[in-house]
């Protein structure tokens, strides 16, 4: 089993990245035999991808999204449980937008989609990303509490 370097984080913690989920398994379970008083194991899980719908009619709320969605996207094969709405914000050119959730299989097919009809619209959908940054260097994936 080959082993990236591990890093020691700020708060004593130590990343150890791994290939594939069976070396993940067996460095956990090894690491959990040997120091079991000494050191916690934690395995991060996968968050699903957010992504953005633009255009998003105002009748449209975050309770009746999915199933609209559903409703008139059937080509999309969407099941119920796919989307989960987070939350609605509208623009200052007084446009909504809804944040998504969506499995990763899910969010492959809607970015292949041209469009996506709710109810009298057509809608874009895209990747939501915000980013961290530094108020201190400027620089990203960290902040300055960090």
């Amino acid at each position: 089993m080959a082993l990236n370097p591990f890093k020691s984080l700020k708060d004593g913690r130590v990343l150890i990245e791994a290939g594939t989920p069976a070396e993940i398994a067996l460095l956990s379970t090894s690491v959990t035999d040997k120091c079991r008083k000494d050191l916690e194991v934690t395995v991060p899980k996968l968050r699903k991808p957010r992504m953005i719908i633009h255009n998003v009619p105002q009748d449209v709320t975050i309770e009746n999204l999915q199933e609209t969605v559903l409703a008139q996207n059937r080509e999309l094969g969407l099941v119920l449980g796919d989307i989960k709405a987070r939350f609605k914000f509208r623009t200052e050119w007084v446009l909504d937008k809804m944040v998504i959730k969506v499995s990763s299989e899910t969010r492959k097919r809607l970015l292949h989609t041209i469009n996506l009809k709710i109810g009298w619209l057509i809608c874009n959908v895209d990747y939501y990303l915000v980013m961290k940054r530094c108020f201190k260097c400027s620089r990203f994936n960290h902040r300055h509490q960090d």
